[in-house]
């Protein structure tokens, strides 16, 4: 897999990671607390994958393989770390929900 294409790889489970956040969010508010939850396991596992292939690069890159930085892989990054942050909050957010849901 090529730089461009790793690039897209870390966008697409980084945003699908953003998504089920998002998801899981609007199922809580519903007081849909298990679903919620399952939503937030599958977030995870996606931001795992996104995780994964830029651990890989970093380490391919620390092996002296050349990787070229551009704009694409910038923006990839990004998405990884804003998608992190989504998966924080959201995770503070059910916690809330889940303890003072109910009062």
């Amino acid at each position: 897999m090529d730089n461009e294409q790793k690039s897209f790889q870390l966008i697409l489970h980084s945003g699908n990671a953003r998504s089920l956040a998002h998801e899981a969010l609007q199922l809580i508010k519903e007081e849909k607390k298990e679903e919620a939850n399952n939503k937030m396991k599958e977030a995870k596992k996606e931001l795992l994958e996104a995780q994964k292939l830029h651990a890989q690069m970093l380490r391919d890159m620390a092996n002296s393989e050349e990787i070229k930085v551009d704009l694409l892989l910038i923006h990839a990054e990004d998405h990884v770390s804003g998608s992190q942050n989504c998966l924080d909050m959201a995770a503070e957010v059910i916690a809330i929900y889940e303890r003072f849901g109910d009062k």
